[in-house]
């Protein structure tokens, strides 16, 4: 599926990796952000997750970090706590 989305990947695998990644420019975020991830997450590594609030947090930037233990990628045995958490997320910053 990688492929499909950038044929050049397996050449310019960091590269793509580097540009796509929120964490080289959390400096640019200017608005309060939500992350939420599985923790059984096998597509990205929830660390991953854990690493962007770190630096959010040490340039004191808004955020909120949600990780769900055992699930996946789409939170998907959590659908329901995740869909009312955004929607509750939204109606709090939206103003």
């Amino acid at each position: 599926m990688i492929g499909q989305i950038w044929p050049e990947f397996e050449n310019n695998k960091e590269e793509i990796l580097n540009r796509r990644s929120a964490v080289r420019w959390a400096q640019s975020i200017n608005k309060p952000l939500m992350i939420m991830h599985g923790g059984n997450d096998e597509a990205v590594n929830p660390q991953q997750s854990i690493d962007f609030a770190e630096k959010l947090q040490l340039m004191g930037k808004e955020y909120e970090l949600v990780i769900y233990a055992n699930d996946n990628h789409i939170l998907s045995r959590n659908a329901k706590a995740r869909d009312e958490r955004v929607v509750k997320w939204f109606r709090e910053h939206m103003k």
